[in-house]
């Protein structure tokens, strides 16, 4: 196209040049027969001409056109010639010729599994937790008097250890108030007895063989008294479960997390100054999908492998979450763990929950299964499609219902691949 570009340009300048020429001739000659103005000017007779101003003006417009004609068909030859010639490259430049279509049969590689028993197996991560905290809330008021060193943030206490005690002044008095009360309901007690016996021995004198009346015997008496008695034991007993609460401790070992207890300050009953949680408490909660979790029922008791820093755990699911999670619709288990050095509340850790075992299934690679899910596999050298039944998965991918796949598995993506398209089996995978 560049080289008809140029001849065309070339074609129009000298078009261009041969016109200036034949304006030039004809201007020169129409100045031959002007008469001359100057009356100084030489008298001789210009010599006649045969050609008249008007046919020298005709003659050259019918030059022109036939010129311009001429040209502008001489272009459109040339163009014709131009585009129907073959180009011819310059010498010393490499040419370049389009290879054909080669019809190439495309080579996939397979896999071979055995139909055997395979482990189920669901990756999660998740974290140490505490199942529950408990306050520390004292049930009687008093000043502290003294402060076990357990008795701190991060303090690790045994059970029954006495972490705090309250000034006991007050709860020794209101004990020896009680007991005295106690003394005078069981000496009331006795003497309306010995007045009891009294005067039943009187009324026998005076009315022999007959029972003396429960008046006489002063019975309503009596019993009011042993209920007097017992009204005044039960308040030695609190008395004395008060006492006993100003030494303060728990029935379980723990660790604690707060604590606002300083020595002379003054606590009030069911106002919690602290809070620790139960060693055993602990535990790992594992957040799975609700597809995974189904792929492991029953989950009760299955065992789960974790780690952390190089070090490896294990223990067995205890409960699973009655409800899915609000928001991300993932269900969680619950594994009792023991508290270690690198196992603390709040640790992260990667976990690994062992499934059932299937037998006769498939194990694939992940690489097996295709982006929608479905498997391709070589039947007499031609590609077929399976849709598989996933029975569960572990580390090295899905474990399939087995089915006949003849050739082989088709590892990896197949662009273009159709149902029948032929193809060539590179290798096997078992």
């Amino acid at each position: 196209m560049g080289q008809l570009i140029r001849i065309a340009r070339y074609v129009l300048g000298r078009r261009h040049l041969a016109l200036g020429v034949l304006r030039s001739v004809v201007a020169q000659q129409s100045t031959s027969q002007r008469r001359p103005l100057n009356p100084f000017a030489s008298k001789q007779k210009a010599q006649p001409t045969s050609i008249k101003p008007e046919g020298a003006r005709a003659s050259k417009n019918k030059i022109i056109g036939l010129l311009q004609i001429v040209g502008i068909i001489g272009v459109i030859a040339l163009a014709i010639l131009v585009s129907r010639a073959p180009s011819t490259p310059a010498s010393g430049t490499p040419t370049f010729v389009r290879p054909g279509a080669v019809s190439q049969i495309p080579q996939v590689r397979v896999a071979q599994p055995s139909a055997t028993t395979h482990q189920v197996s669901v990756n999660a991560n998740g974290s140490i937790s505490v199942r529950n905290y408990v306050d520390l809330t004292p049930q009687v008021s008093g000043r502290v008097e003294t402060i076990a060193a357990a008795l701190r943030v991060g303090g690790t206490f045994a059970a029954g250890e006495i972490l705090l005690t309250l000034d006991k002044k007050d709860f020794e008095l209101r004990l020896a108030q009680a007991r005295a009360e106690v003394a005078s309901a069981r000496s009331s007690l006795l003497l309306q007895r010995a007045k009891s016996d009294a005067a039943v021995a009187n009324y026998a004198l005076l009315n022999p063989g007959k029972t003396a009346p429960p008046l006489v015997a002063l019975t309503p008496q009596i019993a009011q008294a042993q209920a007097q008695l017992a009204a005044t034991l039960a308040r030695a007993e609190v008395a004395q479960l008060e006492l006993s609460r100003t030494r303060f401790s728990l029935p379980f070992a723990g660790k604690v997390t707060e604590s606002d207890a300083e020595i002379g300050q003054l606590l009030n009953s069911g106002k919690s100054f602290g809070r620790v949680f139960a060693i055993d408490a602990a535990e790992l909660v594992l957040p799975i999908p609700a597809k995974d979790l189904a792929l492991l029922q029953p989950a009760e008791g299955r065992t789960v492998t974790f780690g952390t820093r190089g070090n490896t755990y294990s223990g067995q699911i205890e409960r699973v979450s009655a409800e899915l999670d609000a928001k991300s619709r993932f269900a969680e288990i619950f594994i009792p763990v023991s508290l270690a050095a690198d196992l603390q509340p709040g640790t992260f850790v990667d976990a690994q929950i062992l499934g059932p075992q299937l037998a006769g299934a498939l194990q694939l690679p992940a690489e097996a299964t295709q982006a929608n899910g479905s498997l391709w596999f070589v039947q007499n050298d031609q590609l077929a499609r399976h849709d598989p039944v996933i029975l569960g998965r572990n580390k090295e991918g899905p474990i399939i219902r087995n089915f006949d796949y003849a050739q082989g598995i088709v590892l990896g993506a197949t662009p273009g691949g159709t149902i029948g398209q032929e193809v060539s089996v590179l290798g096997n995978d078992n």
